[in-house]
Order: C-alpha cells, then structure tokens, then sequence
C-alpha cells in the first residue's frame, strides 16, 4: 500500500515556444503512515510533484502508482483517488465556497454519495480533528481569519477520510503563532490517526521540526532524499542550489569551528540545546 512515482516527466505548454520542463524522470515511493517534507526553491517542481499524487496533473510520460494501480488505466475512477489522496491548496479560499463553513466541509462526503446523517457526522468530527471553534460552524468561511480558513480547508478534505493529505505551503502567510498551530495540530493527527502526510514547505525550520523524511527537489528532479539529519547534512550542497540549513545547524557549525565537541547535524532547537549543555558539561570537566 503505496504512492509510487515511476519516471514521471511533465513539461507545460508542450511544443511551444515557452516549453518548460517542471519535472525530469521523478522516481519516488512515498509508503503508508509517513510524514514527508518536500521542500526546493520556486520553479524547482515540488508543487508540479504532488499535484500528479491524486491526478491533478498527467504526467507527459512515466505513471502514477496507487496501491499498485496504475492511475492512468483508462477505467481508473480517478473521482475515487482524490477522496483517497486529498490536497489542501496553498490558498485555503480558493477551495471554500458555501455559505457556512460547516456547509463547506460537509461538500466533498456529500459528493461521496453518503447519506445525511453520515455526512454530518463527518464534518463535525473533521473540525472537531482540527480544533475548529464551534461558535464559527455557521459563519461564512470568507470571514474568518487566515489561520481558520486553513483549518476549515483541511477539515474540508480530512471529511472525505483520506488515506493521505497533501498541504502545499499550509502556512504561507501566517504569523509565527498561527504557524505554530497548524503545524502542532497536523503532527497531532498524525501522530493519532497514522496517516500520510506530504507536507510542502519553504521552511527549513518547519521541516526540521515535523517531518521525518525530507525530500528536496531542484530543476525538476530529486536532488536529496532523505531523514532531516542526512538531509541537512549536505549544508554546501544544499546552499548551492538556493536553500539553506535550520538556524540552530548553522550555530552548531559555528560553535565546531570554534573547538566546541558538538554533534553538528542537530537539526532542531531541541537538539541543539541539549547538545550545547552536554558540551559545555565535557569542556567544564576538561578544564578541572
């Protein structure tokens, strides 16, 4: 039971003169109950990548395996894949449309065939899942903040129960608290409900501190793949292609350079704590 991406290439605006290739022979497998991150620099085919996930996008050539289906047969029932292999967009109001939010998230179980009662059932618990504040179930999704249209839109897709969630960029524009929000409340339900989650992201901090794989694409192909600390390990290689290492990495680098015994592949502010307080303990002790 997995995703899998075999040689998938796409190109936009194919045999003309603004031609571009947004993805070159990607091959990848995402399994069951993982929580990736999936960061690059704008333009390098991480969006373009995961809207082939749940058949947005057709790939130019190569295929799309779900659960050992190939996604391209002809009697696929692509409809089913999207209610199995849900997206939250970057820009939550482009997928809130009803009158109230507690319309909105009962929209995609409905399109499901479910009865009424089921229906109802599920979007209650889909806000209940996301922390939504009851009082705002009735009011128009347009009028709440950026941070609750995030979470309406993810109980939109998490009440169709999905097998894995996608959120491109979930926390582009909001402040630090709101950030921190959303991203405690998807690792919760993670953690909870064990479903895959692909997560894409600018933040190097963010993937740091979330996921537990990393994949980094550059000029439309994996360019690493793998846990945050082999990842971030590659800080030149990284740099190279515009990204950059967490914060906390670039200190323990520092403090290397310096003749401080740390492990210099910390990734989180965590890490580097407890790592800097067991080096200050051996530098104390040398020093009796």
């Amino acid at each position: 039971m997995s995703l899998i991406v075999d040689k998938v290439s796409y190109k936009y605006s194919t045999g003309t003169a603004y031609e571009v290739t947004a993805l070159d022979e990607v091959s990848l497998e995402i399994k069951d109950g993982e929580f990736i991150g999936i960061i690059g620099h704008t333009g390098s085919g991480k969006s373009t990548l995961v809207q082939h996930l749940n058949g947005i996008l057709k790939a130019t050539s190569g295929t799309v395996y779900y659960n050992g289906q190939d996604i391209y047969d002809k009697d696929y029932d692509l409809k089913d894949l999207r209610t199995r292999v849900g997206m939250v967009f970057q820009y939550p109001e482009h997928q809130l449309f009803e009158t109230t939010v507690f319309e909105d998230v009962e929209f995609g179980p409905k399109n499901q065939g479910l009865d009424e009662k089921e229906v109802a059932e599920r979007a209650y618990d889909a806000l209940q899942r996301v922390g939504f504040p009851e009082e705002y179930y009735d009011q128009s999704p347009f009028d709440l903040s950026g941070g609750q249209k995030r979470r309406a839109a993810i109980a939109g897709v998490l009440a169709m129960k999905p097998s894995v969630l996608i959120l491109d960029e979930p926390t582009a524009g909001l402040d630090p608290k709101g950030r921190n929000e959303i991203l405690d409340m998807i690792r919760s339900m993670h953690e909870k409900s064990h479903i895959t989650i692909i997560l894409v992201s600018h933040s190097m901090e963010d993937v740091a501190n979330y996921v537990d794989r990393i994949i980094v694409m550059n000029d439309a192909k994996v360019f690493l793949d793998g846990t945050p600390k082999e990842v971030f390990a590659h800080s030149k290689d990284l740099e190279a292609i515009g990204l950059a290492v967490p914060e906390v990495t670039y200190l323990m680098l520092e403090l290397k350079e310096m003749g401080w015994d740390v492990d210099t592949t910390v990734t989180t502010v965590e890490e580097a704590r407890k790592e800097i307080l067991r080096a200050y303990e051996v530098k104390k002790s040398a020093s009796k």
